[in-house]
């Protein structure tokens, strides 16, 4: 009874794996009442690089020409914010990122895009104003704002300001009257703000009309930073991938996943027979598991750090498996039979690999958020890809082995041998 228990669920988790298998690679239309548009896969649905999907990439170098001595590191990044949002405004779809002391702008699926660095070297314009009128006296320039940022505030979206010493004053000086509007520019933009009492702490905070997004605040405040730095962006060069660099690009990564775990499986079924074809059900399931996660995590982008750091977990879970029916080899080699290898090899190993994930997944996540743009996508190829496979191969490869115990009773569909002077324990 036992064996055929064991036999359905094999044959139930080779069915499901085959139908996720197909989810993953396959691209089919979606039946009319749930969706207008096809399913593209999980593997299609991962967030591509600019190297597997295409496009042009710009890198600049960063200068400030303001006079005054300012933190640039804190210009770079609301730099980055406003340039995404200038080229999205554009139609664009960009990837902004920084390398060094150079800002990369990548434009997917864009070959030939014209007036990029003008785009993101136009001015930007803050100031504050106690009438609407271009030619009206700003009252309060960038130069008297502290730091700026979006925010939550309940169901609205607000964007938050503190001022210098001397915009304090600007500011309290300005709402003196106790009420009244004063109209907050931010590049093309207007913000009429009303106040009820004079705001003497040197915060303000403006909530942003319905429909607004926190994407839309952040955007004003690199817009305010952006203005007090005065930055210009120098172009220091451009990189083209066509669709055909993408595309082999993209054919050498699935040939390259495809040959290592091949060569894992072949490996584990040299070595431990039809157990080996145990682990290699585990490794499907485990990698299968990694795609769905890696295209679920918005954050996450295929390039070829995370591409090799997924291919290293990989590798990693294989030696997990190895290890664990290395040591079920060991205990049979100690007289125990089939059934009491498995279960107890498995007892007295697992803590140890269990161990080693933790140690590998602790610096990932230290790193992810300590790194550069592409440390964080290796690190975080790393988390997902060490979470996915932990779990996998403990869990999945001791339920797999002990169900193989009820089906396969000899030693050598396990690959297993002894001594010929070792007596079976009873």
């Amino acid at each position: 009874m036992k064996k055929k228990h064991s036999i359905g669920r094999f044959i139930t988790l080779a069915v499901l794996c085959a139908i996720v298998l197909a989810l993953t690679i396959f691209k089919f239309p979606l039946p009319a009442q749930w969706s207008d548009s096809d399913f593209y896969g999980f593997a299609r649905a991962i967030n591509l690089g600019i190297e597997y999907q295409g496009g042009t990439s710009y890198q600049y170098s960063v200068k400030s020409n303001s006079t005054k001595n300012f933190n640039l590191e804190n210009g770079i990044s609301s730099s980055m914010t406003r340039i995404k949002t200038l080229l999205e405004n554009n139609l664009y779809t960009p990837n902004v990122y920084r390398n060094g002391d150079n800002v990369v702008v990548e434009l997917l699926d864009e070959y030939s895009p014209v007036g990029i660095t003008d785009i993101i070297n136009a001015d930007p314009y803050f100031a504050i104003k106690s009438e609407q009128s271009d030619t009206a006296e700003e009252k309060i320039k960038a130069e008297d704002v502290s730091t700026a940022y979006g925010t939550t505030s309940g169901s609205n979206i607000a964007l938050i300001m503190t001022f210098t010493d001397a915009g304090k004053t600007k500011m309290a000086d300005l709402t003196s009257s106790g009420s009244g509007t004063m109209y907050i520019y931010i590049g093309t933009t207007v913000l009429p703000l009303s106040y009820s009492e004079q705001i003497s702490n040197g915060v303000l905070g403006a909530t942003l009309g319905s429909g607004a997004t926190l994407d839309q605040a952040n955007y004003y405040a690199s817009e305010i930073v952006c203005s007090k730095y005065d930055l210009s962006f120098e172009e220091n060069g451009v990189t083209t991938f066509s669709k055909e660099d993408a595309k082999r690009n993209v054919i050498m990564a699935v040939c390259l996943t495809a040959g290592l775990f091949a060569i894992c499986v072949a490996i584990l079924c040299i070595v431990f027979k039809k157990l080996g074809l145990v682990g290699s059900l585990v490794m499907l399931m485990a990698l299968l598991l990694q795609i769905i996660l890696l295209q679920a995590v918005p954050i996450f982008v295929l390039t070829g750090p995370s591409l090799f750091a997924s291919l290293l977990c990989m590798i990693i879970g294989a030696m997990s498996i190895y290890l664990m029916f290395n040591k079920m080899h060991s205990e049979y080699k100690m007289g125990k039979i089939l059934y009491a290898s498995v279960k107890f090899g498995y007892d007295k190993i697992w803590l140890s690999i269990f161990d080693m994930y933790l140690v590998l997944l602790f610096p990932s996540v230290i790193t992810y958020f300590f790194g550069s743009y592409f440390v964080k996508q290796f690190a975080m190829a790393l988390i997902c890809g060490l979470s996915v496979w932990s779990f996998s191969t403990l869990l999945f490869t001791r339920s797999f082995s002990r169900w193989f115990t009820n089906i396969s009773f000899k030693n050598k569909d396990y690959g297993f041998k002894r001594e010929a002077h070792v007596d079976e324990l009873k």
